[in-house]
């Protein structure tokens, strides 16, 4: 099952887990990926992924094939798949549930995919799927987020507050 970190495979910067998950994604897509297709991908320059890939091939997570076109080894698609089940599950909870707009919800995910375990991820996992599931709690959910409105309103203070309001209410 994809869920979090979970894979065997060396730990990866950002840049690198993003290097591979364009790269899986790509070969998803067109069936092959050659350097040029993941730069582009990812709209960066051909010489910067160079040196990402090398480091990437060095770890044994990518490697030519008989055309000289990028491919991903084993451990390469497993951890690629796995950054790329994150990143779904994140965007689908920013855009689903959160309501934030398509382009930002897939920006952020990317910036939040490198850092979420695999408890969280699947615990994010569960709430889409109860949401999509259970109708009347999707509803529910959907209905009450639109209208409701925090009673204390967003400050210069809110970033030092200690979060004071979201502490449960004192039992009488």
């Amino acid at each position: 099952m994809l869920s979090g970190k979970k894979t065997d495979a060396p730990a990866q910067s950002a840049s690198h887990e993003h290097y591979l998950r364009a790269l899986w994604e790509v070969i998803s897509r067109d069936g092959y990926a050659r350097l040029t297709d993941v730069a582009r991908e990812l709209g960066i320059s051909h010489p910067t992924l160079s040196v990402g890939i090398k480091a990437l091939e060095r770890d044994g997570l990518v490697v030519h094939d008989a055309r000289r076109h990028l491919a991903l080894t084993p451990r390469g698609e497993r951890h690629a798949r796995e950054v790329h089940h994150r990143f779904r599950v994140l965007r689908a909870f920013l855009g689903d549930v959160l309501g934030v707009a398509p382009e930002q919800a897939a920006r952020e995910a990317c910036l939040i995919e490198h850092d979420i375990s695999a408890d969280t991820t699947e615990r994010l996992v569960n709430l889409l799927k109860l949401i999509r599931e259970d109708v009347m709690v999707g509803d529910l959910l959907h209905e009450r987020l639109a209208h409701f409105h925090r009673s204390c309103s967003p400050s210069e203070a809110c970033s030092t507050c200690g979060l004071s309001c979201l502490e449960p209410a004192p039992t009488p």
